[in-house]
């Protein structure tokens, strides 16, 4: 009770002393922290996110969602989705919050500012949720809270119900100068306006001691993240500033490039890329795989010398052989040793070629090679078919196509005379993979449902074998039949841009 008095006291008085309301909730908080969070207007991000679970509640196993929400909304005792729930706990659904994280002992410590319109009503939440729903105590100073050792204080700032966590928390609800505030930090002001306007924006700074949680690496440069949500899915958007010289070096193994031969893949491919990586990166990256290593060591030198007559940039695909064997794949894996992966996955990989006789070379050096590893080679013109012992192999040359020489690489049963292009102007439900810069990965697990279902009964074999084919397709494939991925990555000249999009696709 004595608490309860004091914080409605608290509220009342700072509302009738005519202090000028902060113009943003940066204002309040303090601009060197290891992190903070900006927020759009509460009512904004409420109705995005609202809007957001009642589309994930239409879906295969979402219905729990709705009951979790009631359940949130009960033990806060309002629905932080709705205006009406905001306004009901004293909240300004027209305003932003932001928290200031800092890293000052075992726990970050942190600091709140969320927007207020009654700050006498938002006492008696606080009040509530502190004493009733979290256990928390009075401390031993007024406008302060205790819980399992941490000390919490409260109060309303020019407009703003603060909260903050640490050893001395009532340090932290003394807003700061404004050239020192966390509104007036260049580097959160950098990321917002590369960001764009998002429901959440992350930030940390260069030096910040939070990303040790996480990760052993300091942070080069500051680092930002923003978060989007709609009915239609959730989009990402992250900011990894770099030094000069690490920018450049992003710049050379990230160039972009492969656009032209995105439309050549096949049209229900499940998974499309679009690689605008350096030949030379490409190759370090297959390498870096343990399987594949003693493999291209074997080949002495020529898969670089092939890999160094392409331009940068490479389409890629992925998708179901039309006569592949679901229960025999469950059954052998995706290991090539044991079986070939290309019995059961189509793959198309696609590079413009810079030097078309220095490749011919080394395709001819690898064919050559490929016997002492077990594998047969059957060369047909600029066409090289590989076999072995456990199945399929892939087929790998270089063909005209649109008049230009295209090399490719190809397991299962598609052969290169199949390739089409597009109709011009591309897919427009995939933008990231037709634009120039960076790479682009997009997985449609719609598309992947639609293969499995084109193929014949006799696909996931008989008695357990078919049993297991048909649960994993049921219970793994089909819930996710409404998801479409999509991963980007760009090089600037002062950072390392990058995305995540997952989108909700009607069925």
């Amino acid at each position: 009770m004595r608490a309860c008095t004091l914080l409605l006291v608290l509220a009342a008085g700072c509302s009738r002393c005519g202090a000028r309301s902060a113009a943003s909730a940066e204002e309040l908080l303090p601009g060197g922290p290891a992190g903070a969070v900006v927020t759009a207007p509460l009512g904004a991000v409420a109705q995005h996110l609202s809007a957001l679970g009642d589309r994930l509640q239409s879906l295969p196993g979402g219905e729990q969602l709705a009951e979790y929400r009631r359940a949130v909304a009960t033990q806060l005792g309002f629905d932080p989705l709705t205006r009406e729930g905001l306004l009901a706990a004293g909240l300004d659904p027209d305003r932003g919050a932001a928290v200031a994280v800092f890293e000052l002992g075992p726990a970050a410590d942190w600091v709140v500012a969320l927007p207020l319109t009654r700050p006498d009503v938002f006492a008696k939440t606080m009040q509530r949720l502190l004493v009733a729903r979290f256990g928390a105590s009075p401390g031993r100073e007024p406008q302060t809270f205790e819980r399992n050792g941490f000390t919490l204080a409260w109060k309303v700032v020019r407009g703003y119900g603060m909260l903050a966590r640490g050893p001395s928390p009532m340090a932290h609800l003394e807003p700061p100068a404004m050239d020192r505030s966390l509104a007036r930090a260049p580097g959160l002001s950098a990321a917002r306006k590369q960001l764009g306007a998002q429901d959440f924006v992350v930030w940390a700074p260069a030096g910040s001691a939070l990303p040790k949680r996480y990760t052993s690496r300091p942070l080069p440069g500051d680092v930002a993240l923003a978060v989007q949500g709609s009915k239609d899915g959730l989009a990402s958007r992250f900011n990894f500033q770099l030094p000069q010289a690490d920018a450049q070096r992003a710049q050379q193994a990230l160039p972009g490039g492969g656009v032209s031969l995105v439309d050549l893949l096949p049209k229900g491919a499940p998974v499309r890329a679009r690689l605008g990586i350096a030949s030379a990166r490409l190759l370090e990256s297959l390498r870096g795989n343990p399987a594949l290593r003693p493999v291209l060591d074997q080949l002495h030198g020529a898969d670089a010398e092939a890999f160094s007559s392409l331009q940068p940039g490479a389409a890629v695909s992925l998708s179901l052989a039309r006569d592949a064997n679901i229960g025999a794949a469950l059954d052998y894996g995706l290991d090539w040793r044991r079986k070939s992966p290309f019995d059961t996955v189509q793959l198309v990989a696609l590079a413009q070629v810079a030097d078309r006789p220095r490749l011919l070379r080394a395709l001819e050096e690898i064919a050559r090679d490929l016997p002492a590893l077990g594998a047969r080679v059957v060369r047909q013109g600029d066409d090289f078919q590989i076999t072995y012992a456990a199945g399929r192999g892939a087929r790998f040359g270089v063909r005209e196509i649109g008049g230009k020489p295209i090399a490719y690489v190809m397991g299962g049963p598609l052969r290169p005379d199949e390739l089409q292009a597009a109709p011009l102007g591309g897919d427009p439900e995939a933008a990231a993979l037709y634009q120039e810069g960076g790479a682009a990965v997009r997985i449609d697990f719609g598309r992947l449902a639609a293969s499995l279902h084109e193929l014949p009964e006799s696909t996931y074999g008989t008695g357990p074998q078919s049993y297991v084919a048909r649960s994993v397709v049921s219970q793994v494939v089909e819930p996710l039949r409404t998801l479409r991925v999509t991963i980007a990555a760009e090089a600037f000249a002062d950072r390392l841009g990058a995305s995540l999009d997952v989108q909700l696709v009607a069925q």
